[in-house]
């Protein structure tokens, strides 16, 4: 019998909750936190939230992990052009889905918050973002080959403009670099260009975000 308290996140309040853990279960976790350095309740907080906000939802849209070798040599097979539509795809049917159904609105926002869950939780790749004053620059880290780019880049660029954003990407064969900045009304009706930056909890300018 162990009682845990959630580790403090932002935006969110600890409760205590007593609860029964399987011996092997207990026995592993304090076999990570002891080679992570990290302490059991993070451990076992940071495992009850990936299943509230990943696994339960994920699911729904089908998600599976595969190994990394599997997706290069998939995305290998493709055309540039095949890879460019699955990415079209995703960036214009998937991925606004799946905002929807996670954050109830879908905006620049909320499609980053949903990027971000991806790459964070399904290890599909790493986002990063600087500021500049004027201009985000998203770096989506994939590793995984020039098709891969392509997917990630037709996706970016179908996901954010038909928010009214304007997109430039640039691709090598390891990542994906998006200029993403969308349209803010001024008082006088007029249309201005702002940065686009990241809402969720925990971000930081220039540094990646994980959980």
């Amino acid at each position: 019998m162990l009682e845990l308290k959630p580790a403090p996140v932002s935006s969110s309040r600890s409760v205590t909750r007593t609860l029964r853990l399987d011996e092997d279960v207990e026995a592993g976790i304090v076999e990570m936190a002891e080679r992570e350095q990290f302490s059991f309740n993070l451990l076992a907080n940071r495992a009850l939230r990936k299943l509230v906000e990943w696994e339960d939802k994920a699911s729904k849209f089908g998600f599976i992990q595969v190994p990394t070798s599997l997706v290069e040599k998939v995305f290998s097979i493709l055309s540039d052009e095949e890879a460019r539509e699955l990415g079209r795809e995703a960036g214009t049917n998937t991925l606004p889905e799946m905002v929807l159904f996670w954050f109830k609105k879908f905006n620049p926002e909320n499609a980053l918050k949903a990027m971000e869950m991806i790459g964070s939780y399904g290890n599909a790749f790493r986002l990063q973002y600087t500021l500049d004053g004027e201009t985000d620059t998203v770096v989506l880290k994939h590793d995984r080959g020039p098709r891969v780019s392509a997917f990630y880049g037709e996706m970016f660029q179908s996901l954010f403009k038909p928010m009214g954003a304007k997109v430039e990407t640039l691709e090598t064969d390891g990542q994906v670099v998006a200029t993403i900045i969308r349209p803010l009304t001024g008082l006088a009706g007029e249309h201005k260009d702002a940065p686009l930056i990241p809402s969720f909890a925990g971000a930081k300018n220039g540094r990646g975000y994980k959980r």
